[in-house]
């Protein structure tokens, strides 16, 4: 793990790299979260308004609420809204890092204009994976209806639910640059992303998620800030300094992942690595299923040795290259 986080490290640091030549990047998650906060406010007036009187407390059972038309209805609604908007200017970040890597400086407008191109795209996949994203609520809802059935179905409903959604996730990793590179539909744009995961093995794909815990570290010295302000009794700025450290943290996270996207969705289809991850490990993100295998069989044979209590004369080890070949 701890070789994984290094490796971690590095490529954000390169992603790093380039967001200091193109600081406008950051522009793209902001904007996201900017949208997608305003149509969650404009959800809630709504519903609020088409339910006057009706809330958790004033119905029979309060935990029937979330079962009214109305609010489920507008919930989905505006759960697939939100992913239109969030998959959009992630397009825009994801084009911004493209045209860099082309040696070009992209601008705000240039991406937003190049992302607005792609909407007949775009706002299918987004359509498609918003759904996708909707299956765990969607089962948890059906959890009532499943009592008949043996106890254990509800449950493992769910962590099927939850697994399907970590495979999706991982599966379909690089299809925003498909979406804005090659432009396919979102059913192309997936086996697209698929074929590429399946030509090149991930033997530190967990870097992936390292990303996530990156931010995790990152953020802890804000979360610490505001609780030392609500210990105080400033309650009211601790809250403030947590909340805006955190919108910084998954602005800038969500920024770096994206350049690092485009940088692997380039190395994976033209065997090149872009300028600023040279250097960076980039070329171990993916390692080939025949080169993995090789390398099991060699650390196989090399445990059996061991435990023959031999050990491999020099020059006599089981190397990768050999095997491979």
């Amino acid at each position: 793990m701890k070789g994984v986080f290094s490796k971690t490290n590095d490529l954000a640091s390169a992603s790093y790299a380039v967001l200091k030549r193109d600081k406008s990047l950051l522009a793209f998650p902001a904007m996201g979260l900017a949208a997608s906060g305003a149509i969650l406010g404009v959800n809630w007036l709504l519903v609020n308004l088409a339910t006057t009187g009706l809330n958790a407390g004033s119905v029979d059972q309060p935990g029937k609420w979330g079962t009214e038309p109305i609010v489920w209805m507008s919930g989905i609604a505006t759960t697939l809204l939100i992913c239109i908007v969030s998959v959009y200017f992630a397009a825009a970040l994801t084009y911004g890092a493209w045209e860099r890597f082309q040696g070009n400086t992209p601008t705000i407008s240039s991406c937003l204009s190049a992302a607005t191109q792609r909407l007949p795209v775009i706002v299918p996949w987004s359509l498609l994976t918003g759904t996708v994203g909707l299956l765990p609520s969607l089962i948890r809802n059906l959890e009532e209806g499943l009592k008949h059935l043996p106890f254990f179905i509800g449950p493992a409903l769910k962590i099927v639910a939850e697994i399907f959604n970590v495979v999706w996730s991982v599966v379909t990793f690089l299809v925003l640059p498909i979406l804005v590179v090659e432009q396919t539909g979102p059913i192309d744009s997936a086996k697209r992303s698929l074929t590429l995961f399946r030509q090149t093995w991930g033997k530190s794909i967990i870097a992936q998620f390292a990303f996530g815990f990156l931010g995790f570290l990152i953020a802890i010295p804000g979360l610490i800030a505001a609780g030392i302000f609500a210990a105080a009794g400033a309650v009211v700025i601790g809250i403030g300094i947590g909340a805006i450290w955190l919108l910084l943290v998954i602005v800038a996270m969500a920024t770096l992942i994206g350049i690092f996207k485009m940088a692997l969705y380039l190395y994976a289809t033209t065997g090149e690595v872009p300028g600023e991850f040279r250097g960076a490990g980039l070329e171990e993100a993916f390692v080939s299923r025949k080169k993995l295998k090789a390398e099991r069989k060699a650390s196989r044979e090399q445990k059996k040795l061991w435990r023959l209590g031999q050990s491999a004369p020099m020059g006599d080890t089981p190397s990768v290259d050999r095997l491979s070949n």
